[in-house]
């Protein structure tokens, strides 16, 4: 946003505060200035074009102007702009000048004709921008004085405002701010004076109805009859030039110096081009369109809000009007609009349409219905004051659901509390009702009320933060966090998911933080668009649906490293996903714990990094006190047939571990091979056991090896079971160490080795026992599996 520091001065006393020292102020209060650019004009000087005629010889476009410069001097100046013709006052830079836009003027032949100067438009003085060459014309002035005798000096301060604080899009806004934090006397009211106006009142003159509440919160409207549409003010037209807008003429000025100073969006429309003297507003209807006063022809939709006559629409709700009922030249009536607006639906039409306007760009943001009445009364007083005409009375105000206030309580205490340092009592109320707030004091406790044009108060935290950003984040002493406790409270629940965090981190892995929206076209792509929820208003295609999976996410950050040549990607993301939905509409969200490795490109490097995973998993069932973990061969979607398996924890699926296919590595270019392990982090953890201490074992143990040959089909953990069975209580512990395919195996054929260990909690075990439950354990594995041994 452009800021007019001369503007800012009727709202705010400047005298003895540069614009740098402003804009620091400023910036260090929230309200981040980009750029400060000094506006001064005293080299330029005032012109009278005495003829002009085109270039006898150029290729392009040219025209020879013959320009009064003042003292009897007339000098030959080209232009690339033709409407600085014969008796029109102009901006004139001369040799040597350097003009606010950074051009040094020179003298120069142009194609045969000597040019002497330059003619200056708004933008190279930094007055607007043209989005077509022309020269700025000058409405008074003799030639050969200085400029800065008609246009002050100021500067131009590009500010970026937060979208939480869409009051601060208009000067007003602004300077509040800066009085605030500075100190200064703030001399603007937020809501204008009452107009009295004539008769017959508003509601003969035109009907109003909204159809659509839930997106229209009010709709004020204001006739005035009897106008004279003309050029604004001098001043006004330079102030809007230098925010950035074009002037066009007294009455339409007179909206956009209302949104420029309120923050707030009005529209005028000629009142005698209202089919039917009717301003309704509803969605729009299958096949509508509208041709804008950008005079392009826009296709609406439903879902799009228009204000519409007894024909049809005339505007696109808060975001521009129709070229018809647009003012002109010829208008002697008409009725401002000043309307409460749904901020996501106007996003979603800007959107829709590839539209976006000075009016939707603030709109957007949510701005709060009472600021209606206090724009519709300013640019009423501005069309009476520039345009002349008749202000009705009883104006039409149509607010279905006024706006609720907000009192807040807040704990005086708490403001110390939460910036860290003592912001005595009285300069945080000073502070407070300099920020348009309204605070009663009570025994310690405060009765906040937010100004009405500030919907992002909500809580008493938000109210500190007021205060500490206005009293100065400079001036909050670096403290170590914490303090001293002199009681202590029993000890917070075990952090399981962090454990789940500590077990990755020491498994090698990193953990990523990814944007919880993806592309849609990216989840049907990878089948995992079922139950998918759809942004209504995506910020752009590439954030538009909320994720149902951390893979596709994790797999765009392994992309990422390996474009950047990385020779290991290692991560993992425990986070939500959302699926589907519950009765009351909301996301079925789910947290997953995500982890993918890429592995080298040969055979058996699939197989190692399953391996590495499992042995992930297995360690996070142990930490939890799980149980035993199940693995079962599986082919789901987007992993290798024969190299993944689900994951059973208590007898419930809880996930997946596997190699990815490489048709799923393909839709990311990604090379080589990469594992990866989806498990549902809540029903692991609600899987846990307790953990219970036990007495020190007082019988030894005695462990025995035993190397299983079985048909290579045969999964590991069946091995395992059928061992746990026959082993019965004497068996303690089961592990297996290895696993061998080769020659001593035979053909389709592998040794697997377990290290079994036996414990008595009565006696100590002898080698007979022990050999006896071996024994049986061999006998069952041969039956069962086929199995024979080796030594």
């Amino acid at each position: 946003m452009r800021i007019s520091y001369e503007w800012l001065s009727d709202y705010v006393d400047t005298n003895g505060l540069s614009p740098q020292e402003a804009a620091e102020i400023l910036t260090m209060s929230g309200t981040k200035i980009e750029s400060v650019q000094v506006l001064d004009l005293s080299a330029i000087i005032v012109g009278r074009v005495l003829e002009q005629k085109d270039h006898p010889s150029s290729n392009k476009p040219l025209w020879i102007h013959q320009v009064d410069v003042g003292g009897g001097r007339v000098i030959q100046i080209i232009a690339g702009a033709p409407n600085a013709v014969a008796g029109r006052l102009v901006p004139v830079a001369l040799p040597g000048t350097r003009v606010p836009s950074g051009t040094l003027v020179r003298d120069a032949t142009i194609a045969g004709e000597a040019g002497r100067g330059m003619l200056c438009s708004a933008d190279e003085l930094l007055l607007g921008e043209d989005r077509e060459p022309r020269i700025m014309l000058l409405d008074r002035g003799e030639p050969g004085e200085s400029l800065a005798k008609y246009i002050p000096p100021d500067a131009i301060l590009e500010a970026e405002i937060t979208p939480n604080r869409p009051d601060c899009l208009g000067h007003i806004g602004v300077a509040r701010e800066l009085g605030a934090a500075a100190g200064r006397d703030f001399k603007a009211n937020f809501m204008p004076p009452y107009i009295e106006g004539v008769q017959p009142p508003a509601a003969e003159l035109i009907d109003i109805a909204i159809e659509v509440p839930d997106l229209c919160s009010r709709f004020v409207a204001v006739p005035i009859t009897g106008v004279k549409v003309g050029p604004s003010p001098d001043w006004v037209q330079r102030r809007l030039r230098a925010a950035g807008v074009r002037p066009i003429s007294n009455v339409v000025d007179a909206a956009a110096y209302v949104m420029l100073e309120h923050a707030k969006p009005t529209h005028v429309f000629d009142a005698g081009k209202l089919a039917g003297k009717q301003l309704h507003v509803r969605e729009a209807r299958e096949g509508e369109s509208l041709v804008c006063l950008d005079g392009q022809k826009r296709k609406l939709g439903p879902g799009m809000l228009v204000v519409a006559d007894a024909t049809g629409p005339v505007a696109i709700g808060g975001i521009i009007g129709g070229e018809d009922s647009g003012v002109s030249e010829t208008t002697t009536d008409v009725v401002i609009e000043s309307a409460g607006w749904d901020g996501v639906n106007i996003r979603a039409t800007s959107r829709a349409l590839g539209l976006r306007t000075d009016a939707s760009l603030r709109h957007e943001k949510g701005l709060a219905p009472e600021m209606a009445m206090a724009a519709a009364r300013r640019a009423a007083a501005l069309v009476r004051d520039w345009a002349g005409g008749q202000v009705h009375a009883d104006w039409v105000d149509v607010y279905p659901r006024p706006q609720e206030p907000v009192r807040i309580q807040l704990e005086r205490q708490k403001i110390d509390g939460l910036l860290g340092v003592s912001v005595p009592p009285d300069e945080s109320q000073r502070i407070l009702r300099n920020l348009d707030f309204q605070v009663r004091a009570d025994d310690g406790t405060w009765d906040v009320l937010p100004p009405v044009f500030r919907l992002d108060v909500e809580l008493p935290e938000d109210v500190v933060e007021e205060v500490g950003r206005i009293y100065g984040i400079s001036r909050i002493p670096a403290t170590l966090p914490g303090s001293r406790h002199t009681s202590w409270n029993v000890a917070p629940p075990e952090d399981h998911q962090w454990m789940l965090r500590e077990v990755m981190l020491g498994a090698g892995f990193d953990e990523v933080v990814s944007p919880a929206l993806v592309p849609k076209r990216l989840l049907q792509r990878l089948r995992l668009a079922e139950g998918a929820r759809t942004l209504f208003n995506p910020m752009s295609d590439e954030m538009d649906t909320m994720r149902t999976s951390l893979l596709p996410s994790l797999l765009s950050v392994a992309r990422y490293n390996q474009n950047r040549t990385a020779e290991r990607v290692d991560v993992f993301e425990l986070a939500r996903v959302y699926r589907g939905k519950h009765s009351d509409g909301l996301a079925d969200e789910q947290i997953r714990l995500t982890v993918i490795a890429r592995v080298d490109a040969d055979a058996d490097a699939g197989r190692r990094g399953f391996l590495r995973l499992k042995s992930v998993m297995d360690r996070f069932a142990q930490d939890l006190m799980a149980g035993t973990v199940r693995y079962l061969r599986a082919a789901p979607d987007l992993y290798h047939p024969g190299r993944a398996a689900t994951i059973m924890v208590g007898g419930r699926e809880i996930g997946v571990v596997g190699e990815l296919h490489p048709s799923t590595l393909a839709v990311f270019d990604l090379d080589g091979r990469a594992v990866a392990l989806d498990v549902d982090a809540d029903a692991l953890i609600a899987a846990r056991g307790d953990r219970k201490a036990t007495e020190l074992p007082r019988y030894p143990a005695v462990q025995r090896d035993i190397a299983v040959v079985v048909d290579a089909n045969v999964p590991a953990g069946e091995i395992h079971r059928t061992i746990k069975e026959a082993g019965g209580n004497s068996l303690e512990s089961l592990r297996a160490f290895d696993e061998y395919r080769g020659d001593q195996a035979g053909e389709g054929r592998k040794s697997i080795a377990f290290t079994l260990t036996f414990r008595s909690p009565e006696r100590t075990l002898t080698d007979a026992e022990v050999e006896k439950v071996l024994s049986e354990i061999r006998k069952r594995l041969e039956k069962k599996h086929g199995a024979r041994f080796r030594t």
